[in-house]
């Protein structure tokens, strides 16, 4: 697969090029190799050495996910055709239900979600009335400022993974001032059966509609009262994986119940003696509100009864079920990296595909036209898959703050969260991290920005080998378009 070829829903607008002057930085491009490295004076071979180590491990992670989004792209174009029309319709009628859309109106999402992919990243915002695109750098991570962000969860890995990183640590602030304050947190899991080829649309709102059910329901309204469980913090998570070479979608809602007294006061309070009663007894209050949930929409599903697993190498024991329930702490999984991470990682998951599951992102490395160990068939039906997880998940909530629970926390334990749309909230990233350089609008242009090309610029171990790399690529388009020879 030639992914090059694919280009045209991305191809730049771009004027007559103009000479780009490069005293901002102080390169000559015309001199050798060791002149340019020694106008970097300021760094030296021991900070060198330290960021060939360190710093390459620390933006390892960039590549990928501007490799994943040049992936996307071309995802996003393939089979896009009244071909691919037909062949959904003839695969429908094998299917057991109706819940991939096939008609006109897929093609037509696909390419309205491909357009804003393709100018998330490249083309300058609407605020940014210099024109001028930044070159920032944080601790931990590189960015661009002044570019569009289209912000979608499900097609974008760049979008997707800066959000689950701000909503992570929304949540991690706003649990830390909770438990400071007597607060104290339950996690529950809801999901419903399924099998190869049932259609995402149709599993994701039964797991959807499921939750909402079962928190109206009186039973549960009892329960909240009686336990001071304030608010209730929700997120999506949309797994995927393969069976006998079909894929098996199994999306889950996580939420957290958020309470206003400890654990112990909880569980004095509806009278039981230990945490695992506590669990047990929401699991399977929640899994038999969720089934009366399936049996009055006549959904012929049942529900994993509730049942207690131990740990082979602990002494860990876990509830399984339909809606299961894990205590903050208690349970070894949550523990091992932080609840407020596996609230928020919904949107952005590695996985292991080793028959288990995978963040559907993850399909997009198995797409990939350097991976030799997949199929072209079976390539092409990753690509359906990103497709169908990208247009059935577009407007969902995958994270989200209980009603007035911001405004709570900042009244009663002086917090300072600031929760804003996603849009505005990846605008307001841009401010943070140290401003390496600024390029002006026409030398972005001129550098030819594309998702691989700027992803190995910002994981380059050291700023000078990040301005080297640009402006390398800058003066050799210039060159070839003066020459007329620009493709």
């Amino acid at each position: 697969m030639n992914y090059t070829q694919k280009k045209s829903s991305c191809k730049l607008n771009q004027s007559q090029i103009k000479k780009i002057s490069l005293k901002n930085i102080n390169i000559d491009t015309n001199s050798s190799k060791e002149q340019r490295e020694g106008s970097f004076a300021s760094s030296s071979v021991s900070s060198a050495l330290l960021g060939n180590r360190e710093i390459r491990k620390r933006y390892a992670n960039i590549y990928k996910k501007y490799t994943r989004k040049h992936i996307a792209q071309y995802a996003l174009t393939v089979g896009v055709t009244e071909d691919f029309i037909k062949s959904k319709k003839s695969e429908s009628s094998t299917r057991k239900n109706k819940g991939f859309k096939t008609d006109l109106s897929f093609t037509k999402s696909i390419k309205t979600i491909n357009k804003t992919l393709c100018s998330c990243g490249r083309d300058t915002h609407y605020m940014n009335d210099k024109k001028i695109v930044d070159i920032k750098e944080t601790d931990t991570t590189r960015r661009l400022k002044g570019l569009k962000s289209c912000g979608n969860n499900s097609a974008c890995p760049v979008c997707a993974s800066k959000l689950s990183a701000i909503r992570g640590n929304q949540l991690k602030e706003m649990m830390e001032a909770g438990r400071e304050n007597g607060r104290s947190y339950m996690m529950v899991v809801s999901t419903v059966p399924h099998q190869p080829q049932e259609a995402l649309e149709m599993t994701l709102n039964q797991v959807i509609d499921m939750s909402r059910y079962i928190f109206n329901q009186r039973e549960f309204k009892e329960f909240k009262k009686l336990s001071k469980c304030r608010f209730i913090h929700g997120g999506l998570e949309n797994m995927v994986s393969f069976k006998n070479g079909l894929v098996d979608w199994h999306p889950h809602k996580n939420y957290i119940l958020d309470f206003d007294i400890s654990i112990n006061e909880v569980k004095e309070i509806l009278e039981f003696k230990s945490e695992l009663d506590l669990r047990m007894y929401v699991s399977k209050m929640m899994t038999r509100l969720g089934q009366r949930f399936l049996d009055s929409k006549k959904i012929k599903k049942t529900l994993l009864v509730p049942y207690l697993e131990q740990e082979n190498k602990s002494k860990r024991i876990h509830v399984k079920a339909g809606v299961s329930a894990s205590i903050e702490f208690d349970d070894g999984y949550i523990a091992k990296w932080g609840l407020e991470a596996e609230m928020t990682s919904g949107i952005y998951k590695d996985g292991r595909f080793n028959g288990g599951s995978m963040h559907p992102f993850n399909l997009l490395d198995l797409i990939d036209e350097n991976n030799k160990e997949t199929s072209k068939d079976f390539k092409y039906q990753c690509i359906k898959a990103f497709q169908e997880f990208v247009v059935v998940s577009k407007g969902k909530w995958w994270f989200y703050f209980g009603r007035g629970a911001v405004a709570y926390y900042n009244e009663n334990y002086n917090t300072e969260l600031k929760v804003k749309k996603d849009e505005e909230e990846l605008v307001a990233l841009e401010d943070d991290g140290e401003l390496i350089y600024f390029l002006e609008y026409q030398e972005w242009l001129d550098f030819d920005p594309t998702p691989k090309k700027i992803g190995y610029a910002l994981s380059l171990p050291t700023r000078k080998d990040v301005l080297e790399y640009i402006y390398e690529h800058i003066e050799a388009n210039r060159i070839k378009r003066i020459e007329g020879v620009w493709v």
